[in-house]
């Protein structure tokens, strides 16, 4: 029997164990763990897959840039593959847990500085470990005036890692990958890059000019395994005067309404009178903002309103609408500027929809919405606020599973309705509800879907697993392409983009990394394939 919880794969158990020897050489026996107690957090998932295969062999804690470069060393020396987390907290798509069994988890969350925050122009320096609620908290504590753009999990999420992962967020500045500028990225082969005007001695314009010279490399390292991020720029907002924000929620009765709301919201987004990455929620994922649950675990979730195992009737789904007075559709969108510039703003978007709409719209603003809960959390999203609050999604089904089926769709009326119906169809075929949120960008739309399932039941896991699957064979047969996914999927959705992009990917990793020790699997590249 081994004394290793797991082994990399191709790895002899005298080999690992070299390799360890040497990483606690350099680093310490209390940053280089392998015993089950420490490796616990590193093996919770919420995919439908037994935790065997996602079995990490040890964590490294690294606090430096020179201590990275000496760890990919001694991954080369003995084939060690490293899984790279920042804080880990990648809800919806895989956690913390390595894509193959054996990999070193490589967790940066040791990696904590603010570096930098200029607020004359607006952006920060961060490492890995930093997450959107430490940036919140240096902002207020240096009286700055400063917004970060922040995704759903925001508190304990990293920038780094969210924006690798090509994260959206619900501000003005919602794409994240948009809105950084500058890497510093340590290769496989120990080698440090620093990204655009990054390589200049002293350079002055490392965060505010993000090309550089030459071909453009940063989305090398998003969703990739060619590169360990170790600094990131993040431009920030200029928070508005007071009265320069006005954030609002509008309340549709009907599931059908969606395209006649994607039509009237578009022309206001694309003419900026709407400029954040606004959304469209549904029921469900509304609702279950609303569930909690008290200190014995007992509480309201969907089991309350319904017993069986199979999608709620339409019956039961809109008791769970009346009782916590949601619409079928729930648009949450803000208003930035002067009070001057937001009062005008106001009268061209409360008119349109009065105007579609009339009775069918309910318009609540902050007046209006008091101390609602979900109201205030979006109100924080909305403005870039890190919340600690505990955001009720998990508790709809029970159990821990969640995978978020993410396809992209052109802000189309028509798009987005095929995309709702299809998978609609397909959830409730397999005995699932149709939770979704649409995040509306410049011309497309993050459609964020929710598969909430109890990874208590082998046979509900086992449904959850197929019902991924086919939403991503169907989803790619009419052309919708998934921006992100967990590790269970991702060499599915990697060959849904063409042989092409593949082999430019493999081919990549072959010149950057020979050895295969960076996150082996992640975004369907790996060479042992």
């Amino acid at each position: 029997m081994s004394r290793f919880v797991a082994l990399p794969k191709g790895v002899s158990e005298e080999t690992f164990a070299r390799a360890i020897n040497e990483y606690r050489a350099l680093l310490g026996e209390g940053r280089v763990r392998t015993d089950p107690a420490s490796l616990q957090s590193y093996m919770k998932i919420m995919i439908p897959e037994s935790e065997e295969l996602h079995k990490p062999s040890a964590v490294i804690y690294p606090k430096s840039v020179q201590e990275i470069q000496k760890i990919v060393g001694i991954a080369n020396k003995y084939k060690t593959p490293l899984w790279t987390v920042s804080t880990g907290k990648n809800m919806g798509y895989g956690t913390a847990a390595p894509a193959t069994r054996g990999q070193i988890v490589l967790d940066l969350k040791t990696m904590n500085r603010i570096v930098h925050v200029d607020e004359e122009l607006g952006y920060c320096l961060v490492e890995p470990g930093v997450t959107y609620y430490d940036l919140q908290q240096h902002f207020k504590k240096n009286r700055m005036n400063l917004w970060v753009d922040v995704p759903a999990p925001s508190a304990m999420a990293s920038p780094v890692g969210n924006t690798a992962d090509r994260g959206v967020g619900y501000t003005p500045y919602g794409e994240h990958f948009l809105f950084s500028c500058g890497m510093e990225v340590v290769l496989a082969n120990g080698d440090v890059i620093r990204t655009g005007t990054g390589g200049l001695a002293n350079s002055s314009s490392w965060q505010t000019n993000k090309w550089g010279n030459g071909p453009y490399v940063d989305g090398l390292f998003t969703q990739s395994n060619l590169g360990i991020i170790t600094k990131l720029g993040v431009w920030l907002m200029k928070g508005p005067p007071p009265g320069g924000y006005y954030p609002f929620l509008m309340k549709f009765p009907k599931v059908e309404m969606l395209p006649d709301i994607i039509k009237t919201l578009m022309p206001l987004r694309m003419s900026q009178i709407i400029p954040n990455a606004c959304i469209v929620v549904n029921a469900g994922w509304e609702a279950a903002g609303y569930f909690t649950y008290d200190k014995n675990g007992k509480g309201t979730n969907r089991e309350t309103f319904y017993k069986g195992r199979g999608s709620l009737p339409p019956k039961v789904f809109q008791q769970i609408m009346d009782k916590y007075d949601v619409g079928a559709w729930n648009f949450y969108a803000a208003l930035y500027g002067s009070p001057e510039q937001v009062a005008l703003n106001w009268k061209y978007v409360s008119g349109a929809f009065k105007q579609k709409f009339g009775k069918d719209v309910r318009i609540i603003t902050e007046r209006e919405a008091k101390d609602d809960p979900i109201f205030e959390y979006r109100r924080q999203l909305m403005m870039g606020g890190s919340t600690l609050q505990e955001f009720g999604l998990y508790n709809w089904r029970g159990g821990g599973g969640s995978m978020w089926f993410a396809p992209v769709a052109a802000a189309r009326p028509s798009e987005c309705e095929q995309q709702m119906k299809v998978a609609t169809d397909i959830l409730n075929k397999y005995g699932f509800d149709y939770v979704s949120e649409f995040i509306v960008g410049w011309r497309d739309m993050h459609h964020i879907i929710d598969l909430l399932y109890d990874r208590t039941q082998p046979e509900e896991m086992k449904r959850a697993y197929q019902c991924f699957d086919e939403l991503l064979t169907v989803f790619t047969k009419n052309g919708y392409g998934t921006y992100r996914t967990n590790t269970a999927f991702m060499d599915k959705v990697s060959r849904s983009y063409g042989q092409g992009m593949r082999d430019i990917h493999h081919k990549l990793k072959r010149a950057l990394d020979p050895n295969n020790i960076l996150a082996p699997g992640k975004s369907g590249i790996n060479l042992q394939a």
